[in-house]
């Protein structure tokens, strides 16, 4: 017994010994990580959200300390709040159309096609290029003299159209591309999600009468869901932060009526030099987008356990 006992107590140290060495090796690794994490984005963000709480215009002025003057300021501004809603619903627009073409193309691609990988490459080779290459190459088209569309106009016979003046029009190519950009990434995490869908239950519901949409109602999107919950709240968080499609597609414009939050920020923040409004406006962005991403989970989280059966528990002698 007492040898067992001597034996046992050498494997449990053993097994601790491995499991320190293993934690020291993990920290290791993780804490330059964690330190540059630290350093180019943890630093930088506090710091900015710090600058909402002072007064400081231009970098040559000192700072104030002015409590929540410019928050209250930042709803009291028409400017403003039209760009923070502008953010949501266009947010919610571009989210919306990726998701649904998303799905489309991921139902495409798990089709038994000839050459499967390069349709796949095609589509998300967009998601990888440069936005600002890209975008330059929509300004191409759009140009209002010489762009290719207006080209094809006047070859029809129609008036060329000023893009740049058109809100309608901005907002229009403003999702168009964040659709194209995006929708090759959602497409494949989708066939991800389709291909992991129980082949047995396809089979099961065609034993029970189901069509081509029955199957894609009862067994295809419930599969999907876990899927769709990720796509849906990761797409929303990034499209309520578009930026870079504004400022090369429309720069805001005409009279900033496509101008969105993050834009508003760069523009208090790198052209008129009010730091403090733009750290205001940058703590307010995140508190949406967060709790944005909080109450979608939720409610899908919520839909999720109604939507289960319960099962109940069968008693003695049953």
């Amino acid at each position: 017994m007492a040898q067992t006992a001597l034996r046992v107590r050498e494997a449990s140290v053993k097994r601790a010994k491995t499991r320190n060495k293993d934690a020291w090796i993990a920290a290791a690794i993780l804490t330059p990580m964690f330190l540059f994490w630290l350093i180019a984005s943890g630093f930088p963000t506090l710091f900015g959200f710090l600058l909402g709480f002072f007064n400081w215009i231009g970098l040559n002025d000192t700072p104030n300390f002015v409590w929540f003057d410019n928050f209250v300021s930042f709803f009291k501004n028409p400017v403003y709040t039209a760009a923070l809603w502008r953010s949501i619903w266009l947010g919610g627009l571009v989210t919306s159309v990726t998701v649904i073409a998303g799905f489309g193309a991921a139902l495409l691609m798990n089709m038994p096609l000839f050459a499967k990988g390069f349709y796949r490459t095609i589509w998300y080779i967009p998601a990888v290029t440069s936005t600002v290459a890209t975008t330059q190459v929509f300004n191409t088209l759009l140009d209002t003299n010489n762009g290719v569309i207006n080209n094809v106009l006047k070859s029809m016979g129609k008036e060329p159209i000023v893009w740049q003046y058109s809100v309608n029009w901005g907002i229009f190519w403003i999702v168009v591309y964040s659709v194209w950009k995006g929708v090759g990434g959602t497409a494949l995490i989708l066939l991800a999600g389709l291909q992991s869908v129980d082949p047995t239950l396809y089979e099961a519901s065609e034993i029970d009468g189901a069509d081509r949409w029955g199957k894609l109602r009862y067994v295809t999107l419930p599969g999907l869901k876990p899927f769709a919950t990720y796509i849906v709240i990761t797409s929303l968080i990034s499209a309520l932060q578009i930026y870079e499609q504004v400022l090369f597609i429309t720069d805001g414009g005409p009279y900033g009526q496509t101008e969105v939050l993050v834009f508003r920020i760069y523009r208090d923040g790198f052209w008129d030099f009010n730091l403090g409004m733009a750290g205001a406006s940058s703590l307010i962005m995140a508190i949406v987008v967060i709790a944005v991403a909080v109450l979608y989970f939720n409610r899908s989280s919520k839909a999720e356990r109604q939507t289960t059966i319960p099962v109940k528990p069968l008693k003695r002698g049953q």
